[in-house]
């Protein structure tokens, strides 16, 4: 409480009498309170008597003392606190504490001391007037008058005020601007009518008292800092993901109670709450007010925040089972604080959010604050500037496909380890990322294996060891990286961390190559019959961890055993003049042939592999054989039937093959023992033919 009293003994001017009164005054020290005042008085009479003056008569003198005291006080409350923005109210006591009635000019300045100036054009003065000896009550009934005084005008308003009364002056001031631990300074000034300035300045006419008034602009910070506690997997409809939710007021140098604010979360498109419903917890003193929550989210009315107190919110969210929710999509939170609960100051409706795009601190904090996403959550030093923080949802969306099946064909016999591949066939698979989410950056997430099916003892066809290999596509690109040798675990589980740990990115692809060899297959299983003989492989995709997905796991390759087959034909050629165009070919018995018939004999090598598909891996491919000799022993025939090799009786050796794509040699080879055709080449589905003639011996 702050007194500023001046008090002022003013002399009066006296009086005179009709018959003649003379007066005589005396000033007395400006600190006194009361002065003395005598009015002497002594009368005079002239007259006459008939027609003659007589002498002048005096009269006895008369004296009055009269003591008068003109003084006045004000007396102010003047040191509070305020929002941004807001109304502060100061009170003063403005009192006549002389003898006599005074008029009193009343105004209200902006000092220049201060961080910030009052808006005094919706600042308002008001005072009620009270008489001496009365105590207020709360309506004000008991008052002696009421006014209003202009505060946006530097001559201010009057207050009259007779000997003994005193006005309550309420001033509701409006800062401007103002952000939290600033100053407003403002003071009241009232000057005397009756007691003279102890200045000459024409300004103030009279006795000039000053009250300040200090405002110190206090307002909460908030500071939301939002975690995800587990991912939230998008194949699984029923998964649950967990936002913990910390709103605090941390202690600051201008540091105020948070009363009646607004704390409100609207999830995302793609996410629903799910159950168990969300939870919320205040402490130090903070409340977390009436909760509304809906499918979308919640809100808190009402709450309140003490200073450094926490309401800390768990929410429990799921995947929306009709909108999937857009990858990394942020969940923001906002605090909506009416800073001094006052409809009649909107410009001071803090908005505090994780997104920077919707918050208004900068007016109201004397520094801006900080918004997050992602990294690592704020500490203490930083909560304390009122720093938020969110971070995107971390959302699984695993989906693998394991596609392209191969059937290649090999020959019976090849080179059979990694370093000797003549002849080997590869197959290839490939794992195609369709999720959003890397697989495989980790050991042991994303793994296969290649299961040869003749067990675990190997047969005619294996899977090589050392030419499994992986080789990667990333996201829009269609060529694949340097194909990497990857190697089994004891177990034979390949992971495909060891070779690219850097895992395959959403949109990838890693092809997965392997060899298979050969060693004296048979052509046909079993031996005697028409089947080819094949052997499946298969590769087995093995995701694990949470949202491993729901994947056809596997690829059945198969490997065919193809090569040369050699059949062998005959026809009679009763005259010996046939030609080898014209003959009948059976693989039958000739039952009634006769000695000095001829015998005509085709041999056809075919070679069974596929017809050539090298552009495309997943087509079955055949392959040339090369260095053909068909050959035919005359050991074979000669103890019933001749070789004839005779341009006049058409019984010259000849070979052919079935198209241009194989290379046949010419002539013939007819040796002493034996008749033989050549082909450097037989190409896949071409047949080699090697024909020849033998007579029936008449005589043996």
């Amino acid at each position: 409480m702050k007194s500023n009293t001046f008090n002022y003994s003013l002399l009066a001017v006296g009086v005179a009498a009709v018959m003649g009164i003379s007066t005589s005054a005396m000033a007395v020290d400006s600190s006194s309170t009361t002065t003395s005042v005598e009015i002497k008085n002594v009368a005079t009479a002239s007259y006459s008597v008939g027609t003659v003056s007589q002498p002048p008569v005096t009269s006895n003198e008369v004296k009055v003392t009269v003591s008068e005291q003109v003084s006045f006080s004000l007396v102010a409350d003047n040191t509070k606190t305020v929002a941004p923005n807001g109304f502060v109210g100061f009170q003063h006591t403005l009192t006549n504490t002389g003898n006599r009635s005074d008029i009193y000019t009343v105004s209200l300045q902006n000092l220049t001391d201060d961080d910030t100036q009052y808006d005094l054009t919706k600042t308002t003065i008001a005072y009620k007037i009270y008489n001496s000896g009365v105590t207020p009550n709360a309506t004000g009934s008991n008052n002696a008058g009421t006014g209003t005084i202009p505060a946006n005008n530097a001559a201010g308003g009057t207050i009259t005020l007779a000997k003994g009364q005193f006005a309550i002056i309420d001033i509701n001031a409006k800062t401007n601007a103002n952000k939290g631990g600033n100053k407003q300074n403002l003071q009241i000034t009232a000057v005397s009518a009756v007691i003279p300035a102890t200045t000459t300045n024409a300004a103030v006419p009279g006795k000039t008292l000053t009250n300040k008034d200090i405002s110190t602009t206090t307002l909460p910070t908030f500071s939301l800092v939002k975690t995800i506690t587990n991912a939230l997997d998008l194949n699984d409809i029923n998964d649950i993901a967990t936002y913990q939710i910390i709103v605090k007021n941390p202690a600051t140098a201008y540091s105020a109670e948070a009363t009646n604010i607004l704390i409100e979360d609207i999830l995302p498109a793609g996410l629903i709450v799910a159950t168990p419903a969300s939870t919320f917890v205040a402490s130090n003193g903070s409340e977390v007010g009436t909760i509304a929550r809906t499918t979308n989210g919640f809100t808190l009315t009402d709450a309140k925040l003490a200073v450094d107190g926490t309401i800390t919110i768990v929410l429990n969210v799921k995947r929306d089972p009709n909108v999937a929710p857009a990858v990394g999509a942020l969940n923001h939170v906002k605090v909506t604080d009416d800073l001094d609960d006052n409809a009649a100051t909107t410009d001071n409706i803090l908005i505090d959010s994780t997104d920077s795009t919707v918050e208004n601190v900068v007016n109201f904090y004397p520094a801006d604050d900080t918004d997050q996403v992602g990294g690592t959550p704020p500490v203490n030093a930083e909560i304390i500037k009122g720093t938020d923080y969110t971070q995107p949802l971390v959302t699984i969306k695993r989906n693998l496909k394991l596609t392209q099946v191969t059937d290649r064909e090999i020959a019976p016999t090849t080179g059979t380890t990694s370093t000797a591949i003549a002849g080997q066939v590869t197959h290839q698979t490939i794992i195609t990322n369709d999720g959003q989410d890397t697989e495989g950056d980790t050991a042991n997430e994303l793994t296969f294996t290649i299961t040869d099916n003749d067990g675990a003892t190997p047969d005619t066809i294996n899977v090589v060891p050392g030419t499994v290999k992986i080789s990667y596509t990333p996201p829009n690109s269609t060529t694949a990286g340097t194909a990497i040798v990857i190697s089994p675990n004891g177990s034979g589980v390949y992971d495909i961390f060891t070779a690219l740990p850097a895992g395959i990115a959403a949109g990838g692809k890693v092809t997965i190559s392997y060899n298979v060899s050969s060693n004296q297959a048979p052509l046909f299983t079993p031996a005697n019959s028409a089947t080819s003989t094949e052997e499946d492989t298969v590769v087995t995709l093995i995701p694990v961890g949470e949202g491993k997905p729901t994947v056809n796991p596997t690829i059945t390759d198969t490997t065919t055993v193809k090569g040369l087959t050699l059949e062998k034909f005959q026809a009679i050629d009763t005259t010996c003049t046939g030609t080898f165009a014209a003959a009948v070919f059976s693989k039958d018995p000739i039952t009634e042939a006769k000695p000095d018939q001829c015998i005509i004999y085709r041999i056809n090598a075919k070679n069974t592999s596929s017809d050539k598909q090298t552009t495309d891996i997943t087509a079955v491919s055949g392959f040339d054989i090369t260095a053909l000799e068909i050959k035919d022993l005359f050991s074979n025939f000669a103890a019933g039937a001749d070789f004839i090799n005779s341009t006049t009786t058409n019984s010259v050796p000849t070979s052919s093959v079935s198209t241009i794509n194989s290379t046949i040699a010419d002539p013939v080879i007819v040796l002493g023992t034996s008749v033989a055709a050549t082909a450097s080449t037989l190409a896949p589905q071409n047949v080699a033919t090697l024909s020849f003639k033998v007579k029936i011996k008449n005589a043996r």
